[in-house]
């Protein structure tokens, strides 16, 4: 069965907000810069919504520069920015927040998303004392990050989790201690299970009851996996002089989103993204995205492959599927000539055939290995698919 998340594409998760004064008289306000990415044309507006979600998953009014409420609308120009700051009235309260692509249809995604840049800051009187990172939190249901623990020091691990599904979500937590030396395995520190309620935010440290309170003195990671979609923050707590805390937030490596390998279809004439790997459907290879390739027409019989964006090629030849899968390896391709030079598609090219294999040096630096599978001959057009696998 598969689970989807409740979020749609373009919706942006802030695992944690944090508002309010503290017993010792630290005031927390969250602060949120969000900027529209779509400059064209000049009058196009995006629309977003910001909600703020309580840890029970239940609206939040909260007290803003935007004024008191659980959700603001915002319509952004062409590369504007706005500032929207939590006030930090009242006791310490922690929950979440959304903002919320509200474009229904939308030939180019990037036209209307937004970038977001979010952080705590912590003030004593009227003195900031410390402004924490809040990084957003994508779609997970497998994660990793690094866990510290020294109760003598007050050196904590803790971590905030969104269950972005509509009902309940069972997390296994597994934590791995680091041993020595370490060309061994890790040390199996033993599992737990949290159950999240539908939409629920919970923010807990490693050592508290019901997780792994016996891990008193511990370095390692915490290995999670969920049944549905959540989001993650981990942070670590560490103390300092005069006797306050203080937090530096832990990004996740996130588990699901390790693939390599894919297969897709390449139409003449669009663009390739060697590093995700991704194509633009609809055409839109004269924006500001990255393209490695442009499968480009030259004539009704004569087609090309032209690197982009400081990407460069190199011609393996014609491999098999065995072949392909071993022996063209990372050692391979790090040892093969790269050129900015065009790679040749046109009718009667040995290179325009099935089993044609050729290696990519990306703008970024990744190795690809790209295998022609399929010639689909749509007119005078020659599409591809491809196998591909990218080094990262």
């Amino acid at each position: 069965m598969l689970a989807a998340p409740l979020y749609a594409h373009g919706d942006k998760v802030i695992p944690q907000v944090a508002d309010g004064a503290t017993a010792d008289g630290q005031v927390f306000r969250t602060k949120f810069d969000i900027t529209n990415l779509g400059p064209e044309p000049a009058t196009r507006i995006t629309k977003v919504k910001v909600l703020f979600f309580r840890q029970n998953g239940s609206p939040w009014t909260i007290a803003t520069n935007q004024g008191t409420t659980s959700q603001i609308n915002l319509d952004l120009g062409a590369f504007q920015t706005i500032r929207i700051e939590t006030l930090g009235s009242g006791s310490l309260t922690v929950g979440y927040a959304v903002v919320q692509n509200l474009e229904n249809t939308t030939i180019f995604a990037e036209d209307y998303d937004v970038a977001i840049t979010a952080y705590y800051e912590v003030r004593k009187g009227n003195v900031a004392t410390e402004t924490l990172s809040v990084p957003l939190g994508q779609p997970t249901v497998a994660w990793v990050f690094p866990a510290e623990t020294d109760l003598s020091r007050e050196l904590l691990t803790g971590f905030a989790i969104v269950n972005l599904a509509n009902t309940t979500n069972t997390v296994t937590l597994r934590l791995y201690s680091a041993t020595t030396p370490t060309s061994g395995n890790a040390s199996d520190r033993g599992t737990t299970t949290l159950v999240l309620n539908a939409n629920e935010q919970r923010a807990r440290f490693l050592n508290e009851a019901g997780l792994f309170p016996g891990e008193t003195n511990f370095r390692g990671m915490l290995l999670g996996t969920s049944e549905k979609p959540v989001s993650i923050l981990a942070l670590l707590q560490t103390p300092s002089t005069p006797p306050d805390k203080q937090y530096a937030t832990l990004v996740p490596a996130y588990a699901d989103a390790l693939r390599r390998n894919t297969a897709m279809y390449l139409r003449q004439g669009l663009p390739l993204d060697a590093d995700i790997p991704v194509s633009d459907y609809f055409g839109n290879r004269d924006d500001t995205a990255p393209w490695d390739l442009l499968y480009e027409t030259v004539s009704t019989t004569s087609r090309r492959l032209a690197p982009k964006s400081g990407a460069t090629l190199a011609v393996i030849g014609q491999r098999s599927d065995s072949q392909f899968d071993d022996d063209v390896n990372i050692t391979y391709l790090q040892g093969l000539p790269y050129t900015s030079n065009n790679l040749d598609l046109s009718d009667g090219s040995a290179n325009l055939q099935s089993g044609f294999t050729f290696g990519v040096k990306t703008g970024l630096g990744r190795y690809v290995k790209i295998r022609i599978r399929e010639v689909i001959t749509r007119g005078t057009e020659r599409d591809l698919a491809l196998e591909i696998y990218v080094y990262k």
